[in-house]
């Protein structure tokens, strides 16, 4: 349900996950690529109604010893309750130190600023990757509606943004992995604190089943080969490495395992 929590903790650091919609898809739309029956037989032997997939926007905020970080900012005014959600949560807008924003599509950066334009977050620094903001920056300059999410929000944190070139420790804790394919620089995040370890696997998965079947690539991708290579290393990893992991669209609140069944591997929600 939107507005809804979930708090949980990585060592040290506390961690909330706010479910900022809640929607359903069509299993063979989303995965228009692959032929429907395919889709509609492997979805139905996971157990899963091909027809009414629930896909949720979640969203992390992480509060280390150091540092206040949101990742990603929702869909944004009029379509969001973030703000609200936040302030419930007890976390307040003008103390958040870091906004990690994971690729540039309007989901993940239309919650930067207000219906005024101004910054939502005032005091934050912001994350991106170095491809992914030249990449939609160029976007910017060609996009002619003013309220669009590129035009409007990312020139407004240009002064304020940190750009991640490589596989890095960007901040105490939190690691950047380039996860290439559903944008060219979109990138998921590893967070470590006192011995364990946590995955945001944001956009490079929309939907559980893809777990076994990470062959199949939704129509946002914007290279979808790359994107289902990407896939297939990501999950292997989390299986391998047994790492709690979550997903920005998958039910709310998009948490739990990659888990070995015989040859397959499987989701195992929390």
């Amino acid at each position: 349900m939107t507005g809804e929590t979930h708090r949980f903790t990585v060592g040290k650091f506390l961690c909330v996950v706010i479910c900022d919609a809640d929607q359903t898809r069509d299993g063979v739309s989303l995965f228009a690529s692959t032929p429907a029956e395919t889709v509609n037989s492997g979805m139905q032997r996971l157990g899963y109604q091909p027809e009414i997939l629930k896909f949720s926007i979640n969203i992390l905020y992480i509060r280390t010893p150091e540092r206040s970080i949101l990742v990603d900012s929702g869909l944004g005014v009029g379509k969001s309750q973030l703000t609200e959600s936040l302030l419930l949560s007890g976390i307040e807008l003008n103390r958040i130190d870091d906004v990690i924003l994971t690729h540039g599509h309007g989901d993940h950066i239309g919650g930067l600023t207000g219906a005024d334009g101004q910054l939502i977050f005032p005091r934050a620094r912001y994350h991106m990757w170095k491809a992914e903001w030249d990449y939609w920056m160029e976007q910017a300059d060609q996009i002619s509606d003013p309220e669009h999410p590129v035009r409007k929000n990312l020139p407004a944190i240009k002064d304020r943004v940190q750009l991640i070139e490589t596989e890095s420790e960007f901040l105490p804790g939190i690691h950047a992995i380039h996860a290439p394919g559903h944008t060219a620089g979109h990138m998921v995040i590893r967070i470590e604190s006192g011995g364990e370890q946590f995955l945001h696997l944001v956009d490079a998965i929309h939907h559980p089943s893809q777990i076994t079947y990470p062959e199949w690539s939704p129509q946002f991708d914007q290279q979808p080969v790359l994107s289902a290579e990407t896939r297939k290393r990501l999950i292997e990893m989390a299986e391998r490495e047994q790492i709690a992991v979550m997903a920005y669209h998958f039910p709310f609140p998009g948490m739990g395992h990659v888990i070995r069944d015989g040859d397959e591997l499987k989701w195992h929600p929390i």
